[in-house]
């Protein structure tokens, strides 16, 4: 099976369920950047309530989002005293936290797809996937939508890809039908896992990091375990 979708910033649950149930996840770096979406920002639980961690940036017209800039490094140390601050008496803060520090002091960010794709590969590693991730860069394509898609599943030979719901309102599927693709669609139920601030009672939809620190022991499982695919069928 294959996925793919566009770089975020610590993405939430239902990104990651994609890529575990895929073999190969790809990347799309190479198209048009979204303004205040969440490709550069994601949020966290805190004591009172959610609260959006952002990246700032400086974006041009048609910037694409491999090419997007972080505007303030200096941001990136207040993100950092940010999850510290609000995660320090999660019970895996220990085993999650210096990694993340680790990544952050590796090399000074200048681009937001290199922090999103370092974060990204740091998260898999701590979830044990073996999924292989590559970037629609690598291809060199010049298709557009459902038709990108569709060449980026041929290039990499597979039939089985998963699409999220909004893929349905650009994909033309007797495409995709035509070349013998299977098409899946896939869906996310949250159900309550361990949080900080009971009190606040039980938040869904954030990034998958309040869902390491609490319970990273169980992450792989709870993940696979709430999401699920069906086959669309001809």
């Amino acid at each position: 099976m294959i996925s793919i979708h566009q770089s975020q910033f610590l993405p939430w649950l239902p990104y990651f369920y994609k890529i575990l149930k895929s073999d190969i996840f790809i990347i799309m770096d190479d198209v048009q950047f979204q303004k205040n979406g969440v490709q550069n920002r994601n949020s966290i639980k805190t004591p009172i309530g959610e609260i959006y961690l952002t990246i700032p940036v400086s974006t041009k017209s048609n910037t694409l989002i491999n090419e997007v800039e972080i505007s303030n490094g200096n941001t990136l140390n207040k993100i950092l005293k940010t999850i510290q601050m609000n995660y320090a008496k999660s019970k895996y803060f220990e085993q999650v936290f210096p990694k993340i520090e680790e990544l952050f002091a590796q090399k000074k960010y200048t681009k937001l797809h290199d922090l999103n794709n370092d974060l990204l590969l740091m998260i898999l590693e701590l979830l044990g996937s073996k999924t292989t991730i590559r970037y629609s860069s690598e291809f060199k394509l010049s298709s557009k939508k459902d038709d990108l898609v569709l060449d980026l599943i041929m290039k990499n030979g597979e039939n089985e890809y998963i699409s999220g719901h909004g893929g349905l309102d650009y994909m033309d599927l007797d495409k995709f039908h035509k070349h013998n693709i299977k098409v899946y669609l896939y869906e996310f139920k949250y159900h309550e896992y361990r949080q900080l601030w009971n009190e606040q009672g039980f938040v869904p939809y954030l990034s998958i990091i309040d869902l390491l620190f609490n319970d990273l022991e169980n992450a792989y499982e709870y993940i696979l375990k709430n999401g699920s695919i069906e086959l669309i069928p001809r």
